[in-house]
């Protein structure tokens, strides 16, 4: 080893900079070749160059003159210009060969005739024309093509996309090699003696080798073909020194048979430099273990282990404040908790405590560093893989516990997508202090409660609490002083006041609802539960199905998963909302600790006498599903016994399989209806199903009633054996068990072929899992990669790294996801007189502003002012206009919800809450319009810096316009939600109340922009791929229409993303005006302008026969039809050329009358189709009963007398050639 790369040993020093083998960098040295040699990357460029150039002057072959090199030369991508300029110049050069005038105004002149060149692994083949030179193939050297290379002008490199003073196309040939220094292909020693050295450097003893050889060989003017070999075998090395994957070479080796990783191999893939060891690596202060619930730890806390809590340090510097503290940590040492491992002092040098024999005696200084044990309060990262989304990681609090596992709160669970089966999660722990803050102030659980995602919480009350939860808001549940007394020793800041207990003679008693009202945040909620049926129409609910929360009191409802789970709207949601995410994060913590405190006491078990139901339920069930199986296989028989005369198509046949599976289904459901019905509502597993916490109504169908249909790649299981899919099986048994219909419940079990065909079914979703897995997470990467840059800049736009402009405002309205909520717009659907109602002033009414005695209110004097009147006409004509823009949006009048950032109708009630009604202060409705108009300048003044000069209002500029566009569905809503009319009459809020009502929404308006620095081309790409996991793979049959049978799951999402020309089922839905989409008529006919029809799905019939005579036939019915032909034929023509066979299609008559087609039209298909022997076509009138086509062949001209064997054998096999091609058509 040259000692100026580098230092390779502890004894040695660098001689170019003298330092130790720790401190030297390295340096690179060079080898100069004996002869050029072709950079492995670099030839492809080298071929597309050569391509362009003049073999023999070294100039550009093109004419710069002609008008299409002209715009080629436009291109400003260099790398795509030169591309362009190549496949020109090869496309050219092959027809200037063939002597093409065409091509003659892109050539320059006197240029000579141009090889075709190729690459044949590392050589360049050019194949000139044979008829220029006797050796047409010969192979390019990198010695003549550096010659080559080295004469072009830097006005041509320039053209061809190169800058010559940064590179010319003569230093891709290599002619020095750099030598990489020994840091990155370090020797190993075995022992004192022999050294193991590095793929790499064994790589370059054999270049310096060879390249040793062929210098002697050159100086000593060896022959040419010795040479050329030697020159060859340097190629060989360079290349695989490079790379050793080039398709079609041999692999370089090792002595030990395995091939040599080469630098190529060393930078690409998912283990390779970039991806393995820079953009992500494995990192020290981490742990791992597997999770474990603990019902009592709160939301965002994480217990852990001792024995990890003993590993992990955390850097903490000694301070005048903190010194005490830390002289008793250093003291306690590294064995016992709280202790420290090492000090590092203020001159770097570092003190390891576990060779300290006294640690009292160590010396603490102010600025020292102690490398302290992990303890109670700290913060740490805690990570799941697949991270496929921001809450994959998440900040949590330090508790240390017992045993060996984390433990984490149940509801933290679903963000991670992680259960209690022997999952392993990572922590990680954070070493500086902006590691730190950022994990506070971003990352902690609490802040990541609101996904993005779907503007709706991601944690919610699960499992027990939630069950527990269910059953304590219950009317009929009553606590007795003790546990009452209790439940309040679980609230974590009672002030120690109990609520008036609902009972107090002749026990004392307070209700289940009461202890919700305990520690409930004080929001007004109101909600139906997933129980609640339609069919109630009062307010007070008989089931108690409505949720109804004022001011933080639980007045009625029961608590389900609709309130408190992971939904949009739920109390989870607005408490976030309205009091932050630190005190949602505690009402959570407090929620479960209460409610599992008393289904302790209270206990819930699920027994096997749930699971079955009384006998009359029983008999229903079996009765349901015989008659299910009997009806299918009548139709199973009917679908057999059908002759093949009847040509049944494709789609009849899925339509057969489809209504089969309906049939089955359909039997299945309505026994676990039966069933669900006849379970009463103590009924454990029903009670668990209703609340929301596990289960659903097909598991209760199946448990109790019949596991159903199973299905393979959404169809039937299939006939594995002949006529039958098992050999157990009797021969054409089409019975519905026969094909994977499983009538048993799982409560009376399964018999063998039906447990067999179970099996079947759940083997395909476990294959589905995981090719899912890796097709989701392959779509995932590449989508992360194309959008990592994109982010808010701070003029609000939404900007790659580049520059360039991808968004004004971030999702058109440039809010923060996190802070939308859905909201209803009532207006669309009120006709205008209702509109007039609900929001005009009439002021022209001589009643308005009179008492029923008939006095005058002196409030409504104001409607009397001129002035006053206009502005309440143009605010109603605004309201108008904002409905007609709603309506456009609208389709199917369906209720119009969007995503805004204020929930407007929460903050009325608030101020409802807040400023009781006064009679004497009540605002004014000018004041109303006027505040109204401020509030939407202010939103408009929001996006942005304030209007410019020039701008007056809300004028046509980019800049307005732009605005105007973002805050236009808010300002419509406020105007509907505020309108004065509604708050005047309806709320009738002080001007006090009002004016805080404006500030509320300002407020929390400027808050839901989207703060600049977010990457929400990352956070776009999370929100698709991480649902793509949830996504079933394979496509399965809408049940009943065969034709709706579209690729839905991941085919459909990799269609879209790669951006596919020719998709695999497309499909076209078609909205209809007013005027058409009344008219049933008019509707299908333009479906039958679209409709693709073939004459196949129309055949009725279709028969063969021999009818020698074109005049007669032998077929009664059609001989009037041929007589009616022949008075008036369609063209003049020769009998003797006309077919001796015949084919007769017949048609459905339904079909053809529906389709609205004539013959005529088929007619001229048919000619135009069959080729190459004309038809002779006899077809019946349209009127008559039975439609058909009578085919006969048209022969050419021929002499039939010469050669009557040959001739009759030709007409034979060409008509049923014809015939058979005529079918598949």
């Amino acid at each position: 080893m040259d000692p100026r790369l580098g230092a390779v040993d502890k004894d040695i020093y660098c001689t170019s900079d003298m330092n130790s083998f720790v401190d030297c960098p390295g340096y690179f040295g060079h080898l100069e070749l004996a002869k050029p040699v072709f950079h492995e990357s670099f030839m492809n460029l080298v071929l597309l160059i050569l391509r362009c150039i003049d073999h023999s002057t070294s100039k550009l072959i093109l004419n710069s003159k002609s008008q299409k090199v002209k715009n080629i030369l436009k291109v400003r991508n260099p790398k795509q210009r030169l591309s362009i300029l190549s496949k020109l110049c090869s496309s050219i050069s092959s027809s200037k060969n063939e002597k093409n005038v065409s091509s003659e105004e892109f050539f320059e002149e006197n240029i000579t005739f141009q090889p075709k060149y190729s690459r044949d692994g590392w050589c360049i083949i050019a194949k000139f024309d044979k008829f220029i030179t006797s050796e047409p193939t010969r192979i390019m050297s990198a010695e003549r093509i550096h010659e080559i290379f080295k004469n072009i002008a830097d006005s041509d490199c320039k053209k061809i996309g190169l800058n010559p003073k940064l590179c010319r196309p003569d230093w891709m040939i290599l002619t020095v090699l750099p030598i990489p220094p020994p840091t990155i292909r370090p020797s190993v020693m075995f022992d004192m003696t022999s050294r193991a050295e590095d793929d790499l450097t064994y790589k370059l003893g054999d270049i310096i080798r060879t390249n040793k050889a062929l210098s002697q060989l050159l100086i000593s003017c060896a022959p040419a073909q010795v040479i050329n070999e030697h020159l060859n075998l340097l190629q060989y090395h360079i290349g695989s020194y490079m790379n050793n994957k080039v398709p079609n070479i041999a692999k370089s080796i090792q002595k030990s048979g395995r091939p040599i990783k080469s630098l190529a191999q060393r930078l690409q893939g998912k283990e390779g430099r970039v991806r393995g060891n820079l953009m992500g690596k494995r990192v020290d202060f981490s742990a791992r273990t597997v999770i474990t619930p603990d019902p009592n730890i709160l939301l965002d806390e994480i217990g852990i282990p001792w024995s990890i809590a003993i590993n992990l340090t955390y850097p903490e510097i000694v301070s005048n404040f903190n010194i005490d503290e830390m002289k008793k940590i250093v003291q306690n040492g590294p064995i016992h908790h709280p202790g420290a491992k090492y000090i590092i002092r203020n001159d770097g040098s570092r003190i390891d405590l576990r060779y300290v024999k006294n640690l009292s005696e160590v010396k603490l200084e102010i600025g020292n560093q102690i490398e302290r044990h992990l303890q109670d309060g700290d913060l740490v990262l805690f990570n799941r893989q697949p991270s496929l989304h921001k809450m994959s990681m998440m900040g949590h609090v330090v508790k240390i516990m017992h045993y060996s596992t984390f433990r984490m709160n149940l509801s933290a669970t679903s963000p991670y997508n992680a259960d209690f089966d022997g999952d392993e999660m990572n922590l990680h722990l954070p070493q500086t202090l902006e590691g730190k803050s950022e994990l506070l102030n971003l990352l902690m659980l609490p802040n990541c409660i609101i996904s993005q995602q779907g503007n709706k919480p991601v944690i919610g009350i699960v499992q027990d609490s939630l069950l527990g939860s269910f059953l304590l808001s219950q009317r009929n549940i009553f606590l007795d002083y003790s546990t009452f007394m209790l439940l309040l020793m679980q609230l974590q800041d009672w002030q120690g006041s109990i609520p008036i207990p609902s009972i107090l003679k002749p026990q004392t008693l307070w209700t289940g609802k009461q202890v919700f009202s305990l520690f409930l945040p004080k929001i007004n909620f109101l909600r139906k539960c997933l129980s609640h049926s339609e069919n109630e129409k009062t307010n007070i609910s008989p089931k108690d199905t409505r949720v109804m929360i004022l001011g933080g009191e639980l007045i009625s409802g029961m608590i389900d998963k609709r309130s408190v789970g992971a939904s949009g709207g739920s109390i989870i949601h607005i408490c976030w909302k309205e009091f932050g995410a630190k005190i949602t994060s505690n009402f959570i913590s407090q929620f479960q600790t209460i409610v599992n405190a008393w289904l302790l006491f209270e206990g819930f078990s699920v027994g096997i006498g749930d699971t079955i139901a009384d006998k009359k339920t029983m008999n229903n069930i079996i009765n349901t599903i015989k008659s299910a199986k009997i009806e299918a296989r009548q139709i199973t028989q009917i679908n057999i016994n059908k002759s093949d005369d009847n040509f049944l198509g494709k789609i009849l046949n899925d339509d057969f399989e489809n209504h089969i599976n309906k049939i089955l289904n359909s039997a299945r459901d309505k026994a676990g209806s039966n069933a669900q019905k006849s379970l009463s509502c103590t009924n454990n597993i029903k009670r668990m199903v209703d609340c929301g916490s596990k289960g659903s109504f097909i598991n209760i169908s199946q448990i109790i009633a019949c596991v159903g249909q199973q299905n393979v790649e959404g169809k039937r299981i299939p006939m594995g054996f002949k006529n039958r899919s098992l050999p157990h099986f009797s021969k054409d048994n089409f019975g519905p068990e026969t094909r994977g219909f499983v009538q048993n419940s799982y409560i009376s079990g399964l018999r063998p072929d039906e447990f067999f065909f179970h099996s079947m079914g759940g083997r395909e979703g476990l294959i589905d899992t995981a090719i899912k897995t890796s097709e989701t997470g392959y779509i995932q990467r590449r989508l992360s990669k194309a959008m990592e840059n994109v982010m808010v800049e701070y003029d609000f736009t939404v900007r790659n790294c580049e520059g360039n402009i991808i968004e004004f405002f971030y999702g058109e309205d440039g809010m923060d996801a996190l802070n939308l909520e859905n909201q209803t717009f009532d207006s669309t659907k009120l006709s205008d007189r209702e509109l007039e109602i609900v929001f005009r002033f009439n002021t022209n009414s001589p009643l308005l502003g009179m008492t029923y005695a008939g006095k005058e209110i002196p409030d409504f004097k104001v409607f009397r002012d001129k002035n006053t009147q206009k502005k309440l006409t143009e605010e109603f004509l605004q309201i108008k206009k904002d409905r007609e823009i709603l309506r456009q949006m609208v389709i199917n009048n369906y209720d119009l919800t969007i995503p805004l950032p204020v929930n407007i109708d929460r903050i009325i009630k608030n101020a409802g809450k807040l400023f009781p009604e006064e009679n004497n202060s009540r605002i004014s409705p000018i004041e109303i319009v006027d505040g109204l108009k401020k509030l939407e300048n202010y939103c408009f003044d929001s996006l942005g810096p304030r209007k410019n000069e020039e701008c007056t209002g809300f004028c046509n500029c980019c800049k307005c316009e732009s605005r105007l566009n973002a805050t236009l569905l808010f300002r419509i809503f406020l105007r509907s939600r505020l309108a004065s009319k509604i708050i005047f009459f309806k709320y009738k809020f002080s001007k006090t109340a009002f004016l805080w009502i404006l500030n509320e929404i300002s407020t929390q308006y400027r808050k839901s922009i989207a703060n600049p620095g977010e990457m929400v081309g990352t956070i776009s790409a999370q929100s698709i791929g991480q649902p793509a996991t949830q996504m079933t793979l394979n496509t399965f049959h809408y049940a009943g229409v065969s034709a709706k049978n579209v690729t839905l799951g991941v085919p459909r999402l990799k269609e879209i993303i790669n951006v596919l020309q020719t998709v695999k089922t497309p499909s076209l839905t078609v909205y209809f005006r007013k005027e058409f989409s009344s008219s049933l008529s008019k509707i299908k006919q333009f479906q039958q302008t679209l409709e693709f029809i073939t004459l196949k799905s129309m055949i009725k019939k279709k028969t063969l026969f021999y009818d020698p005579d074109p005049y007669k036939t032998i077929i009664k019915n059609d001989q009037l039809h041929l007589e009616n032909y022949f008075e008036i034929p369609d063209w003049p023509f020769e009998i003797s050329f006309i077919g001796t066979w015949t084919t007769k299609v017949s048609l459905e008559k339904e079909e053809f009358v529906d389709k609205k087609l004539s013959t005529n039209q088929l007619v001229e298909k048919m000619k135009k189709k069959i080729k190459p022997l004309p038809l002779f076509i006899v077809n019946s009138d349209e009127n008559s009963e039975n439609l058909f086509f009578r085919l006969k062949l048209l022969w050419p001209n021929i002499d039939w007398t010469k050669n009557q064997k040959k001739t009759s054998k030709i007409q034979n096999f060409n008509f049923f050639n014809f015939e058979r091609k005529f079918l598949i058509r």
